[in-house]
């Protein structure tokens, strides 16, 4: 025996023609590989290849130890030799290509043998507004955003995302910053898909619609839920999420907790020890996918937020402000919690969120509850006074994909992401109508912790200009046409007729209601 190969039998005709079948199969896997290589396969296949020929070259080498000299085994190494010449020249060919352009999901730059690639996209959402009483609110055309961004991926592993927005007027008649930053972060994935880490400005994860982009939101605009977290969309600190399991999902942030573009206040001692970090957690479970269902979305979800807020004399702290779903009237603002003379402590934000998204085929019933708990204490003026107020919100939304998409098809990592019509909108008769989705939510906010019967600077009732006088409750219906005529491009109306608990007066024109008709047209790429 050597090298494992019988000679006996090497020698014999059965024996030559058995080891030449071997390496004729092995040789033909290798050189269908090759054949069916192009310039834009990644290295993953040349190693694959090359791994092949190796094998294929060490039983060669074995026969040719054994005393296998044959036509059958110099043919053999013939076409091994080719074959590895063949691979070499792909190789350098790839090496040559140099920069590859394609577009999908943006403008698409990658290397060919997968080292890299970098993807630039954008987005511009134009809105027009028509309210009533329209002598308490400005119609108005909007640019809600126009941003633009780079995503880059390094190695497979290593993703850096830098983003801008450009659209930041405002209802003053003035303009602000004319670019701020959105997203600025960097991901390292090379614990796996059960552990991911990102660190920068980012969206923490808290609730469906604050996790969700914009792109993919089912309304023009998020539900009352989301005004409670105030600028806290975006923040700077760090993430661990992924997917540990089929169907679980979960994100943990550390993170300032001043939100969009902010540090922490370091002005005195006071604002210095409210500096701490907030911690931030969403979990999630979607039975459909652990019992493995086609077609189907049952997911549940929990998410809980806490931190410590600066409220010095200086820089007092302030609830959230509520504003209707149309950004039409600002009808809750409540009192700052400190001012200039007073004594009050740092103020101890709580949040805690539920959340369900049940979906068959194109009929998808979603929901969220949010509460938030703000807790303090002042101490001056006298008496001294300890002081819990909360607010709440929650909505309830039922959606119709009327032309047969299904909504499970575009759902991963939590969340349903863009739809992409079955027969997008285009000329002639190859062309489709693209996708139709219909939608009806119902939300409500509950702010009645805040009164202007409490003690001040405990969590009064206030008002912001234009609007002098506020109420603490309201509720709101959105009816909504959706129409996706491709997978880049969508066009909405939403109506939203809001209700006020009680009267509210927005230059000096006292209402009960707002209606607004919403029109939207968006593209990104």
């Amino acid at each position: 025996m050597t090298n494992g190969v019988n000679k006996q039998e090497c020698r014999s005709a059965e024996g030559r023609q058995r080891q030449g079948s071997r390496c004729r199969a092995v040789l033909f896997l290798a050189l269908t590989l090759l054949s069916g290589s192009s310039l834009g396969d990644d290295d993953e296949r040349l190693r694959a290849v090359e791994e092949t020929l190796r094998k294929v070259t060490e039983e060669l080498n074995a026969l040719k130890a054994a005393g296998v000299t044959g036509s059958e085994s110099a043919q053999a190494l013939d076409e091994a030799r080719r074959a590895n010449e063949k691979a070499d020249a792909l190789e350098q060919r790839m090496n040559q290509q140099g920069l590859q352009a394609r577009f999908s999901e943006g403008i698409r730059l990658e290397d060919p043998k997968g080292d890299w690639s970098l993807r630039i996209g954008g987005r511009v959402q134009l809105d027009y507004r028509n309210f009533s009483p329209g002598d308490a609110v400005a119609d108005t055309f909007s640019l809600r955003r126009v941003r633009a961004g780079v995503d880059a991926v390094l190695y497979k592993d290593f993703r850096i995302v830098v983003e801008a927005e450009f659209a930041n007027g405002n209802a003053t008649g003035t303009t602000t910053q004319n670019v701020a930053l959105t997203n600025g972060f960097f991901d390292i994935g090379t614990f796996g898909p059960g552990a991911r880490l990102r660190l920068g400005q980012f969206k923490p994860a808290f609730g469906y619609e604050q996790t969700i982009l914009d792109l993919y939101s089912d309304y023009m605009e998020r539900s009352f839920a989301q005004s409670l977290l105030q600028n806290l969309n975006y923040d700077r600190g760090f993430m661990v999420y992924g997917t540990p399991a089929r169907g679980m999902w979960y994100g943990l942030t550390v993170a300032n907790g001043t939100g969009l573009n902010l540090e922490e206040k370091q002005g005195n001692g006071q604002e210095v020890d409210a500096s701490k970090p907030e911690l931030a957690l969403r979990l999630t479970a979607n039975a459909a996918q652990l019992l493995e269902t086609q077609d189907k979305i049952l997911q549940l979800g929990a998410s809980y937020r806490r931190g410590e807020l600066a409220n010095s004399a200086a820089n007092p702290y302030t609830g959230a402000s509520v504003q209707t779903e149309a950004r039409g009237i600002t009808f809750f603002t409540p009192a700052a919690f400190n001012a200039t003379g007073e004594t009050a402590a740092n103020i101890k934000r709580e949040f805690l969120g539920y959340e369900y998204l049940f979906s068959l085929g194109g009929w998808k019933l979603q929901g969220e509850h949010v509460d938030v708990a703000y807790r303090g204490f002042r101490q001056s003026p006298s008496p001294s006074v300890n002081f819990t107020r909360r607010l709440k919100a929650d909505y309830v939304s039922l959606m119709w994909l009327v032309t047969g998409e299904s909504f499970a098809d575009y759902f991963n990592d939590s969340t349903i992401g863009k739809i992409r019509p079955r027969n997008r909108f285009a000329k002639g008769s190859d062309g489709g109508w693209g996708a139709l989705e219909l939608g009806l939510r119902y939300s409500w906010f509950d702010g009645s912790d805040f009164s202007h019967s409490n003690p001040a600077r405990t969590g009064q009732l206030s008002v912001t200009a234009p609007t002098s006088t506020s109420t603490a409750k309201a509720s709101a219906t959105t009816f909504q046409i959706k129409w996706i005529p491709n997978a880049y491009t969508r066009f909405w109306f939403n109506l939203v007729n809001t209700h006020f608990d009680t009267p509210v007066v927005v230059n000096a024109v006292s209402t009960s209601s707002e209606r607004a008709y919403l029109l939207r047209g968006q593209i990104d790429f």
